[in-house]
Formats: structure tokens, C-alpha cells, sequence
């Protein structure tokens, strides 16, 4: 049986078209999944800030990023711009989900972005969802769930 508090099982895709599902959790300790849209001042502009914490991370954490207003390669437009943003912030240097039907639920429960929740390795979120653009607090966040695994 799943979790309780489990990210939602899902399957989708990333910015270059590849399957994409929750067994990426599987693979690390902790996952910081980033929600975050292409019309989103201060998610855009902790982008930055996000590629160079997630091209420092230990081994076994991995940030990947869920574009809340993209729902289909389809919208080319939004993809576009999603693509654009990731290569102007370098935070290409990780992985962006295309936000398929299976986060619907998820997404219903998100006031804001960027919001940001916390999934360990059997797909659990772990501790309270950052809302709002706070890289610090999600590193010491991550920081303290390590240390105290």
C-alpha cells in the first residue's frame, strides 16, 4: 500500500518527451519536487539559485521541477517557454515534469507557486510543503531531514 501522505502516482513526461514516472523517487533518499509556471515572477527568479544547489547536491537527493501551468507537450507555446526559462536559468541541469491529469489532486491543494514538498524514497512526502520562492529554507530543510536519517 502506498503511503498515507503519498505524492501522487503519476506518469508523464519531461520537457524533451521521455517517460517520466514516480519510480524516479525510488533511486534517491530525498526528493525536492519544485512546483513552479512560466507566468511566475519569483519562481523564475529562484530558478537560478535552484540549478546551482541541485548541481551541488549530495548523491543521494535530486530536485526535479513540475511546470504547473504546462498539462501537454501539445501546448507547444508553454513548452516553449518552460524551455526557455530552464536554459536562460541553467536550471536545465534538472529534471521538469509536465504536469499530466495524475497530479490533479495534487495540484487542487496548491495555493501558490512555487511550492515546494519534500518526497523520500518510497514516495512519502516528508515534513510541510515550502510555499513561495525560499531556497534556503528548502536546503536547510533537506539539510536536517538528512542528518537526522
Amino acid at each position: 500500500d502506498p503511503p498515507v501522505n503519498a505524492f501522487p502516482t503519476f506518469t508523464t513526461t519531461d520537457l524533451s518527451g521521455n517517460t517520466v514516472t514516480n519510480e524516479i523517487f525510488a533511486g534517491k533518499d530525498l526528493t525536492v519536487v519544485n512546483i513552479w509556471g512560466t507566468y511566475c515572477g519569483p519562481c523564475i527568479d529562484e530558478m537560478d539559485e535552484l540549478a546551482a544547489w541541485s548541481a551541488a547536491m549530495p548523491e543521494n537527493v535530486q530536485l526535479v521541477g513540475l511546470v504547473s501551468d504546462l498539462y501537454s507537450l501539445e501546448d507547444t507555446e508553454t513548452l516553449e517557454m518552460a524551455q526557455l526559462i530552464c536554459e536562460s536559468t541553467g536550471a536545465n541541469n534538472y529534471l521538469h515534469l509536465v504536469t499530466s491529469a495524475d497530479f490533479n489532486g495534487l495540484m487542487s491543494t496548491v495555493v501558490g507557486v512555487p511550492t515546494t514538498y519534500f518526497v523520500d524514497a518510497t514516495g512519502a512526502v516528508v515534513g510541510q510543503p515550502i510555499v513561495g520562492a525560499n531556497v534556503p529554507g528548502c536546503m536547510a530543510f533537506v539539510e536536517d531531514y538528512l542528518n537526522a536519517q
